[in-house]
């Protein structure tokens, strides 16, 4: 498993900057963010050359794209539609999401499979796996609800997102290293950094660095190292926003430092 990073970390700088500073800390791929409001890297309905331009930008970083991160887009079907078409047009093989829903509600779990269902035709369609995390408050979100869920997908286009951070944080305070092997066939894509307490609200950027939280890191990063078919894990921290760009270049390198030397044991 190699290190990629999201550009939600620089959600409040431009594209470019982005790339620009996720190359320079030493990682291999970027996740580019189409969120609203939040992480806004790629824009939606753009002619050919934009896109063009965006995989040029990646390439020239000596960067891969490892997928377009579509949180909060799932709601808005035409949206989402739209989010595909741009994950197609700059070549990136995932879109990764939360599933939606709501936490152990029947109901609901059986319409988040639907939605995922109809929507795996659509990627398919244009050559794009959904890539779904399991995710706090929502319908799949422990391991339990995320191995059903992967038994009424559609395998061949829809895969887990797998981030040990929300699984830590479920009710059942599962501890991610002795209940992922269950998933590990199923993962196509990871996210990865610490994370202080099991409260379901993520806590602060500091305590999201490696090493600085309460997950056992070398043995979680161990298990992900042998997930099949995983190639990067994707450094996502929350709340970096509005911090100043030094402060999130800090944030981005000391995560590269402590992710590699798990890697590298």
């Amino acid at each position: 498993m190699q290190l990629g990073c999201s550009t939600i970390l620089y959600g409040g700088q431009d594209l470019t900057l982005a790339l620009d500073r996720i190359s320079e800390a030493g990682y291999q791929a970027v996740e580019v963010c189409a969120i609203q409001n939040m992480a806004p890297h790629l824009t939606l309905d753009e002619d050919s050359a934009y896109y063009e331009g965006i995989k040029s930008a990646v390439a020239e970083r000596g960067l891969e794209i490892d997928s377009v991160g579509g949180s909060g887009n799932l709601g808005d079907r035409d949206r989402f539609l739209q989010v595909l078409d741009a994950t197609a047009a700059i070549g990136a093989p995932f879109v990764t999401t939360g599933p939606g829903g709501q936490t152990d509600d029947e109901e609901s779990f059986g319409t988040v499979v639907d939605n995922i269902n109809d929507l795996a035709k659509e990627a398919a369609s244009r050559g794009v796996k959904l890539s779904i995390k399991p995710h706090v408050k929502n319908a799949v979100y422990n391991t339990e609800t995320a191995y059903r869920f992967m038994q009424e997908v559609d395998l061949e286009w829809v895969g887990l997102n797998y981030d040990p951070t929300h699984i830590w944080r479920t009710p059942q305070e599962e501890i991610p290293e002795e209940t992922m092997d269950k998933l590990l066939e199923y993962m196509i894509s990871v996210r990865i950094r610490d994370v202080k307490t099991r409260e379901l609200n993520i806590c602060p950027v500091a305590q999201q660095v490696a090493g600085e939280g309460d997950l056992n890191l070398p043995a979680i990063v161990a298990k992900l190292n042998t997930a099949p078919r995983v190639k990067y894990g994707v450094l996502e921290i929350v709340g970096t926003k509005e911090m100043p760009v030094e402060e999130i270049d800090d944030v981005v390198k000391r995560s590269f430092e402590g992710f590699s030397a798990l890697l590298n044991v």
